[in-house]
């Protein structure tokens, strides 16, 4: 018998269990990516019936990815947070993103969802963001901020945002030395 666990939007999840041949097993050792590849007439079975059964296209809002001229023009929305959740040691190491401010991933759940906002200004030199802020994390190549989207969402913040590109993609478009490479 082979299960397949599914996660779809919103994160909900459908484990499947059975010998469903082919498509399965195929399905089972494919990334999420990798299955819109999949006939649709192969995967409906694997789909519930609602919300998350339509075909989704993966923009960048969709994904909840912000580019690079997006963070490039956060000088001009103040109602936008960027958050870089790099340790500080790497921020002496190789700079930061204008307009960001620091919250290691190891703080940033009690600085999200436990610390005043008084508090918080005070810690880390920025506002605490409301549920409904667009909040944008960032960090060296964007592993640690798509972990610190994730946690965000769970929190409750609606508009929180992966730059997958984080400082990598930063540095090299701006011609910053990267000494991380």
């Amino acid at each position: 018998m082979l299960s397949l666990v599914i996660r779809r939007c919103g994160g909900c999840s459908r484990v499947i269990s059975g010998a469903f041949g082919a498509t399965v097993r195929a399905a089972s050792t494919t990334s999420h990516r990798e299955l819109a590849n999949f006939p649709k007439t192969q995967l409906n079975f694997l789909l519930p019936k609602g919300s998350c059964s339509s075909a989704r296209n993966f923009s960048s809002e969709s994904m909840k990815i912000a580019t690079y001229e997006e963070v490039k023009d956060l000088c001009n929305h103040p109602e936008k947070l960027l958050i870089d959740v790099r340790e500080p040691h790497e921020l002496l190491e190789t700079g930061s993103i204008p307009t960001s401010i620091n919250i290691p991933s190891e703080r940033l759940e009690k600085a999200l969802a436990n610390t005043k906002p008084k508090d918080f200004k005070f810690y880390f030199g920025g506002p605490k963001p409301e549920l409904d802020t667009i909040v944008i994390f960032t960090c060296r190549s964007g592993d640690r901020a798509a972990r610190a989207m994730e946690l965000a969402e769970r929190l409750g913040f609606k508009n929180a945002k992966n730059y997958k590109g984080s400082w990598t993609e930063w540095a090299e478009k701006e011609n910053l030395p990267n000494p991380q490479k």
